[in-house]
């Protein structure tokens, strides 16, 4: 395997997390949620606003995404093998990437964004369904990225406009 393919597998592993031996996805996407954090406790306490980098982390992560993924399914030789997690931890900083910085200082609001976002990649409704017949790795991110956006403004609807919700841990 030439150097340009083992760095292709470490991002699409997501660092070696898609060989955990089950749920490959489902652990990748708990991996994926300290980097918003992260965020927010270096640029985001006490900020008001939106926060901005889980985002453009998603976005910055899209196309090297793609590429590894499509790296990733030839060295395989499987499609959308369960060892490429890149799309989930795109997909799982999408969901939290469309949310106020004051909904990053609560454990609930990675909760529910993990609830949320697995739910619908798992189920694929509509279009996320259809979104993984594109080719290569663009089917891969594809599906995840859509989840991950419709995940983000079903995410953001709960913080915005339902009342209570410190019932449940996002406020």
């Amino acid at each position: 395997m030439s150097a340009t393919d083992r760095i292709a597998m470490v991002l699409a592993t997501w660092f070696g997390a898609g060989y955990f031996p089950f749920a490959s996805g489902t652990f990748a996407t708990a991996l994926a949620l300290p980097l918003p954090w992260a965020a927010w406790a270096l640029f985001g306490r006490g900020a008001a606003g939106w926060a901005w980098p889980s985002l453009a982390l998603a976005l910055l992560l899209a196309l090297p995404g793609v590429a590894a993924a499509s790296a990733a399914e030839r060295i395989t030789g499987e499609h959308d093998s369960h060892k490429i997690v890149v799309d989930e931890v795109m997909g799982t900083l999408l969901t939290l990437g469309f949310l106020p910085w004051a909904a990053f200082g609560h454990a609930g609001t990675y909760l529910w964004a993990f609830l949320i976002f697995r739910a619908l990649d798992v189920a694929k409704p509509g279009l996320i369904d259809t979104a993984q017949l594109l080719p290569r790795g663009w089917g891969v991110m594809a599906d995840d990225g859509l989840a991950g956006i419709l995940g983000g403004a079903l995410l953001a609807l709960l913080w915005h406009l339902l009342p209570g919700l410190a019932l449940l841990g996002l406020r």
